[in-house]
């Protein structure tokens, strides 16, 4: 597995998961240290979100693009 499919499975959804919870444990009044870390946690997420994003889309394979094209054709 190279850079660019680890990114697409796991770094972009895995920062986009950590901006959503900075904005939950934002809202939550019950636990005052998850509280306290928001901030710092979406700033985590927003930064490894942009670093993500700049990471290249993995190319397609030869057997991929022979599949499209075999569905193009059928449908």
């Amino acid at each position: 597995m190279n850079i660019r499919v680890f990114n697409q499975r796991f770094l972009e959804p895995g920062a986009q998961a950590l901006m959503i919870l900075g904005i939950i444990f934002l809202c939550q009044p019950w636990i005052e240290l998850l509280h306290q870390y928001s901030v710092t946690i979406m700033l985590i997420g927003l930064i490894g979100f942009n670093i993500a994003v700049h990471i290249p889309a993995p190319e397609k394979t030869v057997i991929e693009e022979e599949a499209t094209e075999q569905d193009h054709a059928h449908g």
